[in-house]
């Protein structure tokens, strides 16, 4: 999987470094702010995808004796690190467009020619790393197809702007500027708030929770659940739980209940990585 995974990575980074070159190029000699303002969106998304690549490589190893977990959370920490990156450049932008607002000139035309291809090309690579993210279930496919999502919003904006910008109206373009450089500050923010998630071990939700009890409830020899924890590892889910069996059990048949339901939950629940259960006598 990290083999196909990486693969994506690096499509959307040869893409991304594509786009990026085009779109401070032509922004700056053709006059639009806004598609500069996209391009260095876009340069982010170059630096985003080479940590991804590096950390897929550390995230991916196989848990050690310093690490029994694994090591998916250094994965975790690099999004959070790129979701503070991208607040502070927004807020770069953002500055720089209002300083820069009375200073606006009409785009030339092979800024809106640019646009709409780069639209399709970051189109097609969010379906790319979109159905890569559905099938691998990795935590910075998701991350990618989410920034890549924005981009299209950030570019489409970029596009309106210039198109009203060449009909006379050219402080649009740094209007454009700015509420790309908002986009940028709203993706950073959610990067770090999904980082924070996996890094505090948040519980999954509600339902997931109520449906694996009930799933628990019912299976032979468990007469309650004492205790029931659950906690997001990354991609995966990690569940400590107490039952209550028949007190007067021998040590092997309570054993052998306790082992059915860490099987039977596993097998029954795909994101569930480990289920570990303790056996309580029942007070009765």
């Amino acid at each position: 999987m990290r083999k196909e995974v990486k693969n994506i990575l690096i499509c959307s980074l040869v893409l991304n470094i594509i786009l990026a070159t085009n779109k401070l190029v032509v922004g700056l000699i053709g006059n639009s702010f806004s598609l500069f303002s996209d391009g260095i969106n876009s340069v982010l998304d170059v630096l985003i995808s080479i940590m991804l690549i590096v950390t897929l490589n550390i995230s991916n190893k196989k848990p050690d004796k310093d690490h029994p977990y694994g090591h998916e959370k250094y994965e975790v920490i690099v999004s959070l690190v790129l979701g503070m990156f991208l607040i502070v450049t927004s807020g770069i932008l953002i500055f720089t467009s209002i300083v820069n607002f009375n200073k606006a000139n009409s785009p030339d035309l092979i800024t809106i020619i640019v646009a709409l291809i780069s639209i399709v090309i970051k189109f097609l690579i969010y379906l790319l790393v979109l159905r890569g993210y559905k099938k691998y279930d990795q935590i910075s496919l998701k991350a990618e197809s989410i920034n890549h999502l924005g981009d299209i919003l950030a570019t489409s904006i970029s596009l309106i702007g210039i198109v009203i910008a060449r009909l006379g109206f050219h402080y649009f373009d740094y209007i454009a500027s700015i509420i790309i450089g908002l986009l940028i500050f709203y993706n950073g923010f959610k990067v770090i708030k999904d980082s924070v998630k996996y890094i505090v071990d948040e519980s999954p939700s509600k339902d997931f929770n109520d449906e694996v009890k009930a799933f628990i409830k019912n299976l032979p020899g468990v007469l309650s659940i004492d205790d029931y924890k659950s906690r997001i590892h990354v991609n995966k889910i990690y569940i400590d739980i107490e039952i209550s069996v028949d007190r007067n059990l021998s040590l092997i048949k309570a054993h052998q209940i306790a082992e059915e339901v860490h099987i039977s939950v596993e097998d029954n629940f795909q994101t569930v990585t480990h289920c570990m259960v303790h056996v309580n006598p029942s007070k009765m």
